[in-house]
């Protein structure tokens, strides 16, 4: 598994400045860059300033970076928005960073979002404090959490919090315990 990075194109209103929030995870799911917010006066600038610390703390390891940015199609965006897409996904093009799928296309909704938020809180996450509620949406897009793989997400952190390789019978008998307790009040 390869160091993840999660970049999210944030908007904070008609007149304010735009943000890009970002992380970096290794391969254990621990933090290398805790969740951090750019302010965004100049869209290169600030791009490569992200990238550039990205890779900084990435080092040689392999990396694998996620975004979350706007639908191109969709015509009544902000003009920036547009044009952090384009310019992020150039970069990461030039640096033969971009797969596929690489764009988380949605977020999670109600029930799924719950679920996940109680995940990660139970995992040591602090996802609720003040000022905090953006991890939950970078870490939804550093693992890739679609509507239809969120258990499978919730299972993969669970996993590497607890350093396990391999299940055992009595660990997935742990798992299926967790996943209950939050899934109980949904």
């Amino acid at each position: 598994m390869c160091n993840r990075a999660a970049i999210r194109w944030c908007l904070r209103g008609p007149g304010s400045p735009a943000v890009i929030q970002y992380m970096l995870l290794d391969r254990e799911l621990n933090y290398l860059i805790s969740p951090r917010e750019c302010r965004v006066d100049d869209i290169k600038d600030a791009v490569c300033n992200v990238i550039a610390d990205i890779e900084k703390h990435s080092g040689d390891a392999p990396l694998e970076v996620y975004y979350k940015s706007i639908n191109e199609r969709y015509g009544r965006h902000r003009r920036d928005s547009g044009q952090f897409h384009r310019f992020l996904k150039k970069i990461l093009l030039r640096k033969n960073l971009l797969k596929a799928n690489s764009r988380l296309a949605f977020f999670l909704k109600k029930d799924q979002l719950q679920l996940f938020k109680k995940a990660l809180y139970f995992l040591d996450i602090d996802t609720k404090s003040r000022g905090n509620a953006f991890i939950v949406y970078l870490w939804m897009i550093a693992m890739k959490a679609t509507r239809s793989r969120v258990t499978g997400v919730i299972k993969q952190i669970w996993k590497a919090r607890l350093s396990i390789q391999r299940m055992s019978k009595i660990q997935k008998q742990r798992f299926q315990e967790f996943y209950s307790l939050i899934a109980e009040n949904n």
